[in-house]
């Protein structure tokens, strides 16, 4: 009697932590155009002079925040933005931003992170 209880309780516990695997997959299914389309909104309102999108989806440094306030001083309407496809890993990402002013064309290397269903950008850094 208790090797059939034992063998029902592992299967029980086996099953319940194959669920947990499915679950987790089905909500990551879509994270990375979740990510594209948050780019793409925070592009549109730079193009408008509107930083109200970049600054709600930062949780950097100090030093990193300084750096978008002095970014978000110029007039972006003339600026074209280049971004790479991001690379994600479980609820992380990371890719490469260009900001081209004129003839001159800077780069920004900048990690994400998938928390509560948004991505928060966690790192802003100069590429040089």
């Amino acid at each position: 009697m208790i090797k059939k209880i034992y063998v029902v309780f592992l299967i029980i516990l086996t099953a319940s932590c194959s669920n947990l695997d499915k679950a987790k997959d089905e909500n990551f299914l879509n994270v990375e155009d979740k990510l594209i389309s948050k780019l793409e909104l925070i592009q549109k309102d730079l193009q408008l002079n509107n930083s109200t999108s970049l600054k709600e989806s930062l949780d950097v440094s100090l030093k990193e925040r300084y750096a978008i306030n002095k970014l978000s001083e110029y007039d972006l309407s003339q600026v074209k933005f280049y971004f790479t496809k991001p690379e994600i890993t479980k609820n992380q990402g990371e890719n490469t931003i260009g900001l081209r002013f004129g003839e001159e064309i800077f780069y920004f290397n900048v990690e994400y992170k998938y928390l509560n269903g948004d991505w928060r950008i966690t790192k802003f850094t100069e590429r040089r």
